[in-house]
């Protein structure tokens, strides 16, 4: 092997193994923020006395160390220190499980083979009475005994019959247990399904019904000859939340072949009878739609659907009418999610004008770059003005260490396209091309101070007694950001870099402070900030291709440094 070839991949290999730290670090701070959750969802246990736990499982004399068993549980010990079974409590996963007025917070005890010991309710944002109510009963929480976790979570095990009076509540406490498990909610509140006698009221030459085979909530209804004469869209599950005086109602609205409002019927419904009645009977309600085309009818705000109520029953008609038009919402949303599937689907359903300009700013500054514009007034001049304003200004797309750290702990948020696309052309392109495109190209605030360096010429050199404290500058940020987001320091990291500030709305005094002391150092000093004080760009120069990449430096051991504390702070015995 020659000289050079020999070069080439010793550099390949020890820059792959300074990306691999990098990688390293980011799943460890995801994988530690994950165990950090479930340590705070099992830190109310820790102070659980030991009799409520023995009421279920009376062989438990203490509650011991986190459970491998069960996320955020506990293991349940015995005199001699072995396990057998575990605790946990349902809140906060189950807390999407709403039942008259809120969700309700349960403290499940497990045996040692991971089957239920002991339900009760630890608190409760539900009525005061229904959940009363379940407390009283005998056999309801009861009922949960002896299933197991597997069961709870995918509906395996049949459901306990409902309190009287507290149905809601009671269908929220399974609902919750589901949802702690991993499982889901249920497919609906409402069990009878609409009928053909249902339907003919509003299809009078109905002679079938057939469920869709991929949306329980629509069904297709056929004439004689089977010929199509519409389709019914179920207001259940999509609407099981919206509640009137007492509680959901079950509606159908029916669509001619046209896809315009035939008309709606109102079906079972937990709210007030007497109220319920007055409703499905008034005619004026049930024609209220009749005609609006189906993206017409999804398209209404759900909190403004024109409806003055029924009278003698306004909570609950108003109650029907948003539950229309959140099913005909979501089902509108469905369907487009059929259409456009996974991830790339789901980016695409994101975008709007405004995010499609910045993607073109992004994309003409990635051109610039590598091309001969870059020299050019274009390049030098109106490029970072757009950049400023456009990506600045305009959208506050900027690449930071709470971004960064953000995603890494809790993943990517839908509808952040613009970041996603600098964050992967940030990466992708130094270590492809040798070229940090996002601090020369890409970044507002670099751009500000490009256009400062044309504008106002600083000429100045920094005082050679604060070079050696600004060569670590930006590194020691860089590793405080990193010890913030795995040790969950309380630091809010957007107060260590000055990207807020071009949101000065929402950006806070830390932010907005660095943001103008940087602009002024810039001023003074030619591109002051991104040379001496910027984390976000040590990082992605740390991660550039370049001629000496096959060197270690000191900034591999500050990585390494803080490789070895996210490890200790994920594995380290607690």
């Amino acid at each position: 092997m020659r000289a050079s070839d020999h070069f080439q991949v010793r550099r390949l290999l020890t820059h792959g193994a300074r990306f691999a730290v990098v990688a390293a670090i980011v799943w460890l701070v995801h994988a530690e923020h994950v165990a950090f959750l479930g340590r705070q969802q099992a830190a109310t246990l820790d102070a659980l006395p030991i009799g409520r736990v023995q009421r279920h499982l009376p062989e438990a004399a203490a509650i011991g160390g986190a459970s491998p068993a069960v996320a955020g549980g506990l293991d349940l010990v015995d005199a001699a220190g072995e396990r057998v079974g575990v605790v946990f409590k349902t809140s906060p996963a189950g807390d999407a499980a709403v039942g008259f007025s809120g969700p309700t917070d349960l403290l499940v005890v497990c045996d040692s083979g991971l089957r239920v010991a002991g339900v009760e309710i630890l608190a409760s944002r539900d009525t005061r009475d229904h959940v009363a109510a379940i407390e009283r009963d005998p056999g309801f929480l009861k009922s949960f005994a002896g299933k197991s976790l597997d069961d709870l979570a995918t509906g395996g095990a049949s459901k306990p019959d409902a309190v009287a009076g507290s149905t809601l509540s009671c269908m929220a406490i399974a609902e919750a247990l589901a949802l702690r498990l991993g499982g889901e909610a249920g497919a609906g509140r409402f069990k009878k399904t609409p009928s053909l006698d249902d339907l003919e009221k509003i299809f009078a030459d109905a002679v079938a019904i057939e469920p869709d085979v991929g949306d329980p909530a629509v069904i297709r209804v056929l004439a004689a000859d089977r010929i199509p004469l519409g389709w019914a869209l179920r207001t259940s599950p999509a609407a099981d939340r919206t509640i009137g005086y007492q509680g959901p109602t079950d509606a159908v609205i029916g669509f001619d072949p046209g896809g315009r409002v035939a008309g709606v019927l109102v079906l079972e419904s937990y709210d007030n009878e007497p109220y319920v009645g007055y409703v499905r009977d008034d005619e004026a309600f049930r024609g209220v739609y009749r005609g609006m085309t189906f993206e017409e009818l999804a398209g209404i705000d759900p909190l403004d659907t024109g409806i003055e109520g029924v009278s003698g029953a306004t909570m609950t008609s108003q109650a029907v009418a948003r539950g229309i038009v959140q099913a005909a919402s979501h089902q509108l949303a469905h369907q487009r999610g059929r259409k456009e599937s996974g991830l790339v689907g789901g980016l695409l359903r994101d975008l709007d004008g405004p995010r499609l300009g910045a993607l073109g700013v992004i994309a003409t500054a990635i051109v610039t770059a590598f091309t001969r514009l870059r020299g050019t007034w274009f390049g030098r001049l109106a490029l970072p003005i757009a950049v400023l304003l456009y990506l600045g200004f305009g959208a506050g797309a900027l690449l930071s260490q709470a971004q960064l750290w953000g995603w890494s702990q809790a993943g990517v948020p839908r509808g952040a396209v613009v970041l996603l696309a600098l964050g992967i052309a940030a990466v992708v392109l130094p270590v492809t091309t040798r070229r940090n495109v996002y601090c020369s190209h890409l970044c507002p605030h670099g751009a500000a101070q490009q256009l400062l360096v044309r504008f106002v010429q600083p000429n100045r050199a920094i005082p050679e007694r604060l070079r050696p404290w600004l060569i670590f500058l930006p590194w020691a940020l860089l590793g405080l950001a990193i010890l913030t987001a795995v040790l969950h320091l309380p630091l809010a990291l957007v107060d260590i870099e000055p990207f807020d500030g071009y949101l000065p709305t929402v950006s806070g005094i830390a932010a907005l402070v660095i943001f103008v002391v940087s602009l002024v150092a810039s001023g003074l000093y030619p591109m002051a900030y991104c040379r001496h004080a910027c984390p976000t760009g040590a990082l992605l120069d740390h991660l550039r291709l370049h001629g000496r990449s096959d060197r270690l430096t000191w900034r591999d051991g500050v990585m390494m440094a803080c490789l070895a504390v996210a490890a200790a702070a994920h594995w380290w015995p607690r």
